[in-house]
């Protein structure tokens, strides 16, 4: 009966009721503490995995920063080499134009020079040519025979004659005639050309043969203005004679 009042107050229902939730949060807090528990050290550990992958993932980048800083070393280092030989080329490039340039002006200067040689040598070879226009006509008109050449006796000064011609000069010395020394004088007298009228009317080709037929050195003289040298003489044209024998050292 006590037991029943007891169970019928309802202080002591309510007091139950209180204790029973007590009890009850408590082992409900028992058990949230002890899950929670389980799920911090499950997040703890995934934690410390997920924290090591990050280092190992950290070590990767330091080691990746480390190559990288590393290949842009070596690429400065090349660009500051290419830099280096961009410039060293520029120099080179820079001293070939001057030489260039140099040379190009220099050409101009020496084409100039060549030029102004070129039309001197043209001015000269005109000249030449009709220099031997000249000699082959005096050589034509030598080769004809002479015949009537009758040169009137001249009496002759032969000591201002001499200083006139830079030589000692004789009546009929055969060496004043140019190309003709003392032996081949020897040789022309022992043909029966003793003076200078003989020599005048010889004709060029009976003078080359006497030359031939003597051999050695003669062969190589050429008589072709003797015979016109020798009517100067015999005529007492001295001053002519002088200026066609200077003619005659220059075209030679």
């Amino acid at each position: 009966m006590v037991w029943l009042n007891i169970l019928n107050n309802e202080n002591f229902l309510l007091a139950a009721e209180i204790l029973f939730i007590v009890i009850g949060s408590m082992l409900l807090g028992i058990l949230l503490s002890y899950l929670s528990s389980n799920s911090i050290r499950t997040k703890v550990s995934e934690l410390t995995v997920a924290l090591e992958e990050e280092k190992k993932q950290a070590e990767e980048l330091r080691e990746q920063i480390a190559q990288i800083s590393q290949i842009r070393t070596d690429l400065q280092s090349g660009l500051e080499d290419m830099n280096a030989k961009s410039a060293a080329q520029a120099r080179a490039y820079f001293d070939q134009q001057l030489y260039l340039q140099s040379r190009d002006e220099e050409f101009k200067s020496q084409k100039s020079t060549i030029d102004s040689l070129q039309a001197t040598i043209d001015t000269y070879q005109q000249k030449l040519t009709v220099i031997q226009e000249e000699l082959e006509k005096t050589r034509s008109q030598d080769a004809r025979p002479r015949r009537n050449i009758n040169p009137p006796t001249v009496s002759a000064n032969f000591e201002h004659v001499s200083k006139l011609l830079g030589k000692q000069v004789t009546d009929n010395d055969l060496t004043l005639i140019a190309g003709i020394g003392p032996k081949t004088a020897t040789l022309l007298q022992s043909k029966g050309i003793d003076t200078w009228e003989d020599l005048a009317h010889a004709p060029v080709d009976t003078l080359r043969a006497i030359l031939d037929e003597a051999g050695g050195v003669y062969k190589s003289q050429d008589p072709t203005h003797w015979a016109k040298q020798a009517v100067m003489a015999s005529q007492g044209e001295w001053r002519k004679l002088r200026v066609f024998q200077e003619a005659l050292k220059k075209t030679e």
